[in-house]
């Protein structure tokens, strides 16, 4: 018998094996069809047989694919990741958006596009996704994102940015305050209180003339990230906003940077600040 004749054989007999014995065994027909591709050198590639997995019927093999494919970072899993933020299992929407934020710059572009999708699960999460970016070479892309034409690519770039630490965001940031839109300028206020850099408080203090309220109460909330004795003093002025919810920020806002309580009473809080301001906060 020749060494063809004999491979054959081999071959019908494990096969034989398998269909005849397999079903008193918990082994899946994948797991062992997976391990005959190794056996004979066929191995499949295993970022394949992740994205594969990621249509499986199974939950749990979904959403580990999705966790796994996020740690290798493979730029090949992008596509098939943000088909699956639309998957009927929230725990695996988790997954898929945490995969992408750590594929970082590549998933950028795509997710972009995907903002625009007709399902609404689709576009909060491919926002979601975004805003999980803290990938540095994400940085130039996000800040050309915030001069697009397109408001939710602005918006969802403006907050992006705030997972950066690294003073390049800080000029693009602080220009978005003046975007057209009330909820770009709300995030960018918002990020730059995440960087917690204090040259932006000069231009957030401009932004507490900003004619939206949300804008307003996005840089008092900046106030309360920075937590320095420099926003004291604009916090206070914040007390005395028309709208109430800002009020009510500026005053937990207060509380937390003074360790005062002296509730919305701007008087009070202007008095103490006169009697225990550093002789620093003078210039």
């Amino acid at each position: 018998m020749n060494i063809s004749a004999r491979i054959t054989l081999k071959i019908i007999f494990i096969l034989l094996i398998f269909f005849v014995y397999l079903p008193s065994f918990s082994y899946s027909q994948k797991d062992f069809l997976d391990s005959f591709r190794g056996f004979f050198g066929f191995q499949e590639d295993q970022v394949e047989i992740l994205i594969r997995n990621l249509k499986d019927e199974d939950l749990d093999v979904r959403r580990r694919a999705a966790w796994a494919l996020g740690m290798v970072k493979d730029p090949r899993a992008i596509e098939p990741l943000i088909e699956i933020l639309m998957d009927e299992n929230r725990s695996i929407q988790v997954n898929a958006i945490a995969a992408l934020g750590k594929i970082g710059a590549p998933a950028l572009e795509p997710l972009f596009l995907a903002l625009e999708h007709e399902n609404r699960l689709m576009r909060v999460n491919a926002s979601k996704a975004i805003k999980k970016i803290k990938d540095p070479e994400a940085i130039e892309l996000l800040i050309e994102a915030l001069k697009n034409e397109k408001l939710y690519v602005r918006l969802n770039a403006a907050w992006a940015l705030g997972n950066m630490k690294d003073p390049r965001v800080l000029e693009p940031l602080v220009e978005a305050l003046k975007d057209e839109s009330p909820y770009v300028r709300k995030n960018a206020a918002w990020s730059l209180g995440m960087i917690k850099d204090l040259t932006a408080i000069e231009p957030l203090m401009a932004a507490l003339n900003d004619g939206s309220a949300i804008v307003r109460e996005s840089v008092v909330l900046a106030f309360r990230m920075i937590n320095d004795t420099k926003v004291i003093e604009p916090l206070i002025i914040a007390l005395s906003d028309e709208n109430q919810k800002v009020v009510n920020s500026a005053k937990e806002a207060l509380k937390e940077v003074t360790g005062e309580n002296f509730a919305q009473d701007a008087l009070e809080w202007q008095k103490w600040w006169e009697e225990n301001k550093p002789p620093a906060a003078d210039n």
